[in-house]
């Protein structure tokens, strides 16, 4: 936002501007990321830009928003694309995903999300691998907890899933960890004005044409620019788009199963049976 307001201006002109500013250097560490910005500066710099209040507004949100975001950094062994998703998630105006089969890691209660990654453990043959695989999914398991923490507060972005219908049936960790996951979604739905949750039936006109099974839209400050795609692939390194027009086509995709799904009040009624279902 501040290489873009900045335009052709010199930064030698913007130094001698804005009094806050000592060196070219340090507009450039502002510019690039490379120091912790002071609000402060961050506005004087766009008010002698000219920039809309609406764009300072937003500079100052995602200020904010960095600031309550989590300090802690994903587990060893995760892919460069994930590492790059979890950063960029801190930082997005818009999150939007789509998720065929299961509930999405952000709105994942402990329980169905242990039981999840046990699956895979349970595969390893070797006992030396499956001890170390206990290992990773511990790690992997309290991360997810924590990364949750990004939808909280004032600040959170805005956060758009559409859930299978299929996700509702899978019963992941047994009947009773199933419920407390339906449960959950419930809560978040109501409770959270920053989650919209929609559930996407097997008989919608979109259902199994979705670009891929499991996909997620990071959107920062400006729409236009910076948006990407993270690609999730079971147990393996995810897949990032930032080709613009390949992210063209797959928030095609996304707006086309969230115009299909299930309205709020619908997707409420349907998670309602569902765990009426399992309390039988």
């Amino acid at each position: 936002m501040l290489k873009q307001h900045r335009g052709g201006t010199s930064q030698a002109d913007v130094v001698a501007a804005v009094p806050q500013f000592g060196s070219g250097p340090t507009l450039s560490r502002y510019e690039n990321a490379g120091v912790e910005m002071k609000p402060e500066k961050v506005d004087a710099l766009l008010r002698y830009y000219g920039a809309p209040d609406e764009d300072r507004e937003e500079a100052l949100d995602c200020l904010a928003r960095a600031k309550e975001s989590p300090g802690w950094t994903p587990p060893a062994g995760s892919s460069e694309a994930f590492r790059a998703l979890f950063a960029m998630e801190s930082q997005a105006k818009t999150i939007k995903v789509y998720q065929e089969s299961n509930v999405p890691g952000m709105l994942q209660t402990r329980g169905y999300a242990k039981a999840l990654m046990e699956t895979f453990s349970r595969t390893q043959h070797d006992g030396g691998q499956r001890l170390k695989r206990q290992k990773e999914l511990e790690e992997r398991l309290e991360f997810r907890m924590r990364r949750q923490t990004l939808l909280d507060g004032d600040h959170a972005p805005l956060y758009q899933a559409v859930i299978g219908e299929g996700a509702l049936s899978l019963h992941r960790g047994g009947p009773l960890v199933h419920r407390e996951q339906l449960r959950y979604l419930q809560n978040v739905a109501e409770n959270k004005p920053r989650i919209h949750l929609r559930i996407l039936r097997g008989s919608a006109g979109s259902a199994g044409s979705a670009l891929h099974n499991a996909m997620t839209l990071i959107q920062p400050f400006d729409e236009e620019e910076g948006r990407m795609i993270y690609l999730e692939n079971r147990n393996r390194g995810g897949e990032l788009i930032t080709d613009e027009r390949e992210i063209e086509a797959y928030m095609a995709s996304l707006d086309d199963l969230w115009v299909d799904a299930c309205d709020k009040t619908e997707t409420m009624e349907l998670l309602q049976q569902h765990i009426d279902e399992l309390s039988g």
